[in-house]
């Protein structure tokens, strides 16, 4: 339909005009200045015209959108139902022991959601300065996407409200918003190049492998990425055609780190790559394998950090229960020699 020079309203800014219109946003031109907004669902709520047979036709469309939201959120439900289902099934969904066990690390856009003082966030929708933050100066791949809700409300076409129902009613918002209350991390899906929007494998991590979270805070460099949580896995599930590999944990041994305490744990204390071991750069993918000597330095330095607090006998029971499952011998573990000690010496 043509827009252009359509007279419309907005209940916060005002009477405006329509300047353009392409593919599925308008610009709107106020006597403030000009607001970009996601067409038509700004028109739901927030933008209002008293031309009659273009209304009729906008709210026609709105009702097509909605059904379509509708069978989309119940094909999510429904998939979201069959993944939390997935139990230990020997014949197919349990990945095979052909890689030697590896522990994992995955590498997670900084999420301020239900932020305390005991927690980075990674519990909720994102408060409005790291959202803007996350799309619009660092670009991230997911936030800044058409499908992003987060994007939709920052553009208009969600409130507040409307993000954190999402959420917090089993909606689909981003894999950093449910972390610390799944205790679940995704392989991701391939977002350039020849397997664009294909499913990320995990082929090296099983049971009783530690997985390790990791982010940097905003308009912060890569040397600086933390660890603000760990566990121990016991379910994977390695991935296919169709579904993205994952890990999550049911025991016990699952420890979140305060903000105080998460900016003691640089990553790259513990880890290097292979190419350039002095160099602290993730690149591409959003997880990467590491040792069992890296692990224990991990867990020991949260045993150090827990002291005094009331994760400290946990802290302790996690790190001799890993080493003892997996056959390591605590008093033959090697200084730290991550990217950053390399670039010391």
């Amino acid at each position: 339909m043509d827009l252009i020079n359509l007279m419309v309203k907005h209940k916060v800014f005002g009477e405006g005009i329509i300047i353009s219109h392409e593919n599925s946003y308008i610009t709107v031109k106020f006597q403030q200045g000009e607001k970009k907004f996601i067409f038509p669902n700004v028109f739901d709520g927030y933008l209002t015209t008293e031309n009659n047979i273009i209304a009729e036709k906008i709210k026609q469309e709105l009702e097509n959108i909605k059904l379509a939201e509708k069978e989309e959120k119940e094909r999510q439900a429904k998939l979201l139902q069959q993944t939390q289902s997935i139990t230990i099934d020997k014949h197919s969904k349990v990945k095979t022991k052909v890689f030697p066990r590896a522990n994992i690390a995955f590498k997670c856009n900084f999420c301020d959601g239900g932020n305390s003082d005991e927690q980075i966030g990674f519990h909720g929708v994102c408060s409005d300065d790291v959202i803007y933050n996350n799309i619009e100066i660092e670009k991230r791949t997911w936030c800044s996407s058409d499908g992003s809700a987060c994007r939709q409300y920052l553009e208009g076409g969600k409130t507040r409200s409307e993000l954190e129902d999402i959420c917090n009613n089993g909606g689909f918002v981003c894999y950093e918003s449910q972390m610390l209350r799944d205790w679940r991390a995704l392989a991701g899906i391939v977002q350039t190049g020849e397997k664009k929007n294909q499913p990320m494998k995990l082929n090296q991590v099983q049971n009783n492998s530690l997985c390790v979270l990791t982010t940097r805070d905003p308009n912060s460099n890569e040397r600086e990425r933390y660890i603000f949580g760990v566990f121990l896995v016991d379910e994977t599930y390695e991935g296919d055609n169709r579904d993205e590999g994952y890990v999550t944990t049911k025991s016990k041994f699952r420890i979140k780190l305060s903000p105080k305490e998460a900016h003691k744990m640089l990553f790259w204390n513990y880890h290097a790559n292979n190419n350039q071991p002095e160099v602290a750069v993730w690149s591409s993918g959003l997880h990467r394998y590491f040792g069992d000597e890296q692990a224990i330095q991990i867990l020991q330095d949260i045993k150090k950090i827990k002291h005094g607090t009331k994760d400290q006998e946990l802290a302790n029971e996690f790190l001799v229960y890993f080493a003892k499952i997996n056959n390591i011998d605590l008093s033959n573990i090697p200084e730290k020699n991550g990217a950053l000690h390399r670039n010391d010496k």
